[in-house]
């Protein structure tokens, strides 16, 4: 691959910033991923382990509940435990908002147990352990399969849920 002098001065620029400042670093591959959620209703991310993308399909999670009313996340993951994992970190982010932030009528629960986080706006997040049916009946704004390369019958899956995401829907597939 040949790069301009201009390209070159600018991955020198770059580069430099990253060495400099760590937050940089990690926050432009995290806007690469938020930035990709945003713009392809289709999204697979092949992750190294321990990478964050999980908590950061979390968080995009929580702000499409948050901000826009009446949309749905179902998360599905390897078993029951992973799943209630995952929407963990995102009632441990809620929890952690400013008290104020929280007391905002939209944003407030309406609904929270181990499967579930509902709030007043009319959104919510269901988590779900992968199985051959898990796929069936869902109806969802945004759906993410967690750990998907790890997952029984995820072609079985994938078949059942794509006629309710084909329609508006997107997916954000994530795994090792």
């Amino acid at each position: 691959m040949e790069f301009s002098r201009d390209q070159i001065e600018e991955i020198k620029r770059r580069t430099s910033r990253y060495k400099a400042d760590p937050v940089i670093f990690i926050e432009e591959f995290q806007k690469l991923i938020i930035h990709a959620l945003q713009n392809n209703r289709f999204n697979i991310l092949r992750k190294f382990r321990q990478a964050g993308c999980t908590t950061l399909a979390a968080a995009f999670s929580l702000w499409l509940t948050m901000f826009h009313k009446l949309k749905s996340v179902v998360i599905l993951s390897i078993g029951d435990t992973e799943a209630t994992e995952v929407l963990d970190r995102i009632k441990i982010m809620y929890n952690e908002l400013p008290s104020w932030f929280r007391e905002i009528p939209e944003f407030q629960t309406s609904k929270s147990n181990m499967h579930t986080f509902r709030l007043k706006n009319g959104s919510f997040i269901k988590s779900r352990p992968s199985g051959r049916q898990s796929g069936r009946g869902l109806s969802c704004s945004l759906l993410v399969l967690d750990e998907a390369a790890f997952i029984e019958n995820i072609g079985t899956i994938w078949a059942a849920a794509y006629p309710t995401i084909s329609t508006g829907g997107n997916a954000f597939v994530l795994s090792t």
